[in-house]
């Protein structure tokens, strides 16, 4: 198995011309990233994506990017009335525009909280087709995301039921918070991530607590609960990976953002955290994996 490590560019601005990431890029090399993940929707698309794609061979960066289907970056009131269809369309224009970019995932927001499950069941169908259309089987992963059609395990496994081939991104933050309570001790919970974990194939690797969907300070012991069921979840995916392809890769993304998600008063900045958990994780992925080898 192949563990790579990403860094969000997420609360960073790119600049002028993205000399900002420019700039950038390099010291995160020097940190250990594979690559970065990108939000597009803010770039120009004619000036930007060839900027962007240099950049990133300049340094042999990977690219993956995040897209949503709809409300992007949730500006302003949610859209009213947009259907399955409406989402869809959506989804295959920016698909389109980003091709240049050769990313080597794409992470989308997709769908939306207010849809009945056979709304949500529709356009996840629709996106599979979508994928094929463009040479994308298999790269897109829809995230575990509030606000969206996956915003619950319950939706989640609903749809998971009804459209198995779709792959996901693990943000278990959103869910842990949403429901405010560890999502793998009860037996139920247990049933029910047990179900989910197969269609993982991309993880956002940020620890969120059952009152907040993201974590100041993971390794302080007020905390301890909240780590190791993320912990336990991540190493899961990565077992349930391995199984079905020893020379799978694996993206992960400490993706810690500035406030409103990142406390005001922290001890350190979302970015130091994001550093210093990508370090940890990747580590301690790396070694999980090892045992299983050797086990």
């Amino acid at each position: 198995m192949r563990i790579d490590r990403f860094r969000t560019v997420w609360g960073v601005e790119p600049g002028t011309n993205l000399d900002n990431w420019a700039k950038w890029f390099p010291e995160l090399k020097e940190l250990g990233y594979n690559g970065v993940e990108v939000n597009i929707h803010g770039l120009d698309p004619k000036n930007d994506f060839p900027r962007l794609r240099k950049i990133c061979d300049d340094l042999n960066f990977d690219l993956s990017i995040l897209v949503h289907s709809s409300w992007v970056d949730y500006a302003g009131p949610r859209p009213v009335g947009l259907t399955a269809s409406d989402h869809l369309q959506n989804y295959r224009d920016i698909l389109q525009i980003a091709e240049p970019l050769r990313a080597v995932s794409v992470n989308c927001q997709s769908g939306q909280d207010a849809w009945d499950i056979e709304e949500s069941i529709k356009f996840y169908r629709g996106t599979l087709e979508v994928d094929r259309e463009l040479g994308l089987s298999g790269r897109v992963y829809h995230e575990t995301h509030r606000n969206r059609s996956l915003f619950t395990p319950y939706n989640a496994a609903r749809i998971l039921k009804a459209v198995p081939q779709l792959r996901i991104t693990a943000d278990f933050s959103h869910w842990v918070v949403g429901l405010e309570r560890i999502i793998d001790i009860g037996e139920e919970d247990r049933a029910m991530m047990d179900a989910i974990i197969p269609h993982v194939y991309h993880i956002h690797s940020r620890i969120g607590t059952t009152q907040a969907s993201q974590c100041p300070e993971p390794m302080n012991p007020v905390f301890e609960e909240e780590r190791l069921c993320f912990e336990r979840l991540w190493t899961q995916v990565l077992q349930r990976r391995i199984e079905e392809d020893p020379n799978t890769r694996i993206i992960f993304v400490p993706e810690y953002g500035p406030f409103p998600y990142h406390p005001i008063g922290s001890a350190k900045t979302y970015g130091q955290v994001a550093d210093e958990e990508g370090k940890r994780l990747h580590v301690m992925f790396t070694q999980f994996v090892a045992s299983l080898a050797n086990a």
